[in-house]
């Protein structure tokens, strides 16, 4: 294994386990978790309410976290390896960019969210590789419900299957970070030591190449 500090993220369509994931790697490998703060956003459940009037906030705050913790790991990452819990690339071009695919952002939110993006991007780290949670939608489904936060219980099957496609679709169009796709279908690593164990052996193999 590489023994200069590391940067890696975890993405995945939401439901997919990314926290769970981001904090059993920290746990296991001692690097230093960087989480989204999730409560912190006062338009989130404001957004799930009446997305058109709130979409371009939320999604900005978002953005505005994920920088300032950019920032903060392109110092911390010279002291030690770090994992991060959703890349600033799912935000972009996943979360936001359905947003305004439904309507939810106008063409004048969306050319000012990405002018804000854009403007950050060339002096913000780029991840070492990105972690990519490959779940299908009825997994998802599963899991959102089986997590209880109630403003996510009414998210129609549409919508999570565009979140998904964007974020296949950036994957795809990717070139410049390295990817490393683990199917988590029937892999249970919130409650199988086993499932934890297997998925951390995958991460091991991988992290010798970094």
């Amino acid at each position: 294994m590489n023994h200069n500090p590391l940067y890696l993220s975890v993405m995945g369509t939401m439901g997919s386990g990314k926290t769970t994931v981001a904090r059993l790697i920290a746990r296991h490998f001692k690097f230093h978790l960087v989480e989204e703060n999730f409560g912190e956003n006062a338009f989130l459940p404001r957004f799930y309410k009446k997305m058109n009037r709130w979409a371009f906030h939320s999604q900005t705050f978002f953005l505005m976290e994920k920088i300032n913790q950019l920032m903060g790991i392109a110092e911390e990452r010279k002291q030690y390896s770090i994992i991060q819990d959703t890349p600033i690339e799912q935000d972009v071009f996943s979360y936001a960019q359905v947003q305004h695919s439904l309507g939810n952002m106008d063409d004048a939110e969306w050319k000012l969210y990405q002018k804000i993006y854009t403007s950050f991007v060339p002096h913000l780290p780029k991840p070492d590789a990105i972690i990519f949670l490959d779940t299908s939608i009825s997994e998802l489904q599963k899991r959102i419900q089986s997590r209880g936060r109630g403003y996510e219980k009414k998210i129609p099957k549409n919508y999570l299957e565009l979140l998904d496609k964007f974020n296949r679709d950036w994957i795809g169009e990717n070139k410049k970070v390295k990817i490393i796709l683990i199917p988590t279908d029937g892999l249970n690593i919130v409650t199988s030591a086993k499932a934890q164990e297997n998925f951390l052996s995958t991460i091991q193999k991988y992290l010798i190449h970094c």
